[in-house]
């Protein structure tokens, strides 16, 4: 709005200015029209000073010149000065300038139109100037009342203005405090919704979204706090007890004994903080290892082989080219996971596949244990989630013993921009588990 005020004086002040200036110099015209038409009637022999005077001040003046250029008659205002301009236009035709005129001891601007007339006796040069300084003064006194009047018009509509974005921010700064006093306190709790369905209602749609993912990440991270604390509180209670107990009862545990308990519960302790660092750097979007070509089939038959030859198990190896970008020791991270998974449950054979489909690499690894329940097939990928049936027992050590090894798969899968997940077993020889792992092959996009 104030824009527009401005705009609409400047406007105004600029079509004045043009229409004054264009009068003025209409007005000079018709009065040098006059005095070229006597002039080529009767010539100048008769004409006197009083029969050009303008309005008898310096506002208007006329000169008339001679063939010779010298002035032959001139307004009293300017009688004695030389010629006004040095323009000589032809008989019929005319000029128009602006100039500066010392008259009655101004240097005001005067607008000159210029006429050359033929008389009978010679030829003559008509001069008519008109003072361009009421047109100034008008255009100065407009000036001056419109910035008198934009003030109090700018005033009202900036408090306008005003009002209207604070009324119409008010509920964005509802939105505001009432998200601040809930992420301090109770992340439970939702911004009202105003009625309709324009941008503040989308807005506060967004927050309560934001909100919701806030407060299931924030579940989320108390769980996985609570349940770390467990699984880091087993092996050190665990060695604790063997050495109070070897304390208290020198005779009751040799010191072999101690040592041994204290070595299986500290190797069980580093790899649970190792894992626990490993899920930390997958959740780390910041956190960018180097990426270098990986050959997922040459890193499957690696973990097949030494799964085969770490246990008394049939392994079928089934490996198709498949190359994709990554980091080769979290790549073999998963894998291993995935292989040690299905040989603590298989009976007596597992399986390991890769190959590509369509614009993925993929990843298989099967076995004949007692498989996974379909309700459970997403569940598991969850961190600290164990089951209590045959395919999670005691005795399960490598790759999660604190439930963190298929967390850890699937970390790993989304940081390479795949996802892992486990599915119906379609190899009657195989109806176990089946775990699968995609990723974007290395010539993909």
């Amino acid at each position: 709005m104030a824009a527009t005020l401005v705009l609409a004086g400047v406007t105004v002040i600029v079509l004045l200015g043009w229409s004054l200036d264009k009068a003025t110099t209409d007005d000079a015209r018709s009065a040098a029209g006059q005095v070229t038409r006597e002039l080529a009637k009767r010539g100048a022999g008769d004409l006197t000073s009083s029969d050009v005077a303008g309005t008898g001040d310096s506002a208007s003046v006329i000169q008339i010149l001679g063939h010779d250029g010298k002035p032959l008659v001139s307004d009293p205002a300017v009688t004695g000065h030389p010629p006004l301009t040095s323009a000589r236009p032809a008989p019929g035709q005319e000029t128009v300038e602006t100039i500066s005129l010392p008259v009655n001891g101004s240097d005001d601007d005067y607008r000159l139109v210029t006429i050359g007339v033929d008389g009978p006796d010679g030829r003559y040069t008509v001069i008519s100037a008109r003072s361009l300084a009421p047109v100034a003064e008008a255009s100065a006194r407009l000036s001056l009342l419109l910035c008198l009047a934009a003030v109090p018009l700018l005033s009202i509509s900036a408090l306008a203005v005003y009002r209207a974005v604070s009324s119409a921010l008010q509920p964005v700064e509802r939105m505001r405090r009432a998200v601040a006093e809930i992420s301090t306190h109770d992340l439970t709790h939702r911004v009202a919704l105003p009625d309709g369905s324009d941008e503040i209602h989308r807005l506060g749609t967004t927050l309560n979204s934001m909100l919701e993912r806030l407060a299931s990440a924030q579940g989320a991270q108390r769980r996985f706090v609570a349940d770390a604390s467990h699984e880091l509180r087993s092996p050190l209670n665990t060695i604790t007890t063997a050495l109070e107990v070897g304390q208290l009862h020198p005779d009751a545990m040799s010191t072999d004994e101690l040592l041994d308990v204290v070595t299986r519960e500290t190797a069980r302790l580093r790899e649970l903080v190792g894992d626990l660092l490993l899920l930390a750097r997958t959740d780390d979007a910041t956190d960018k290892p180097p990426h270098t070509e990986v050959d997922l089939d040459d890193i499957a038959r690696t973990e097949a082989e030494r799964a085969r030859s770490a246990r008394q198990l049939e392994v079928e190896i089934r490996t198709a080219p498949a190359k994709v970008s990554g980091n080769p020791a979290q790549l073999g991270r998963a894998i291993r996971n995935l292989v040690d998974n299905a040989g603590q449950h298989a009976r007596h054979r597992i399986r390991v596949r890769t190959g590509t489909d369509g614009t993925s690499a993929v990843v298989e690894v099967s076995d004949d244990g007692p498989g996974i329940p379909a309700a459970d097939r997403t569940r598991i990928f969850e961190r600290f989630v164990r089951r209590d049936d045959a395919r999670h027992h005691p005795a399960e050590t490598t790759g999660g013993s604190a439930g963190l090894g298929l967390a850890i798969v699937a970390g790993i899968a989304a940081r390479h921009g795949g996802h892992a997940d486990c599915v119906e077993p379609s190899d009657p020889g195989y109806p176990g588990a089946h775990f699968r792992i995609r990723l974007p092959l290395k010539d993909t996009p």
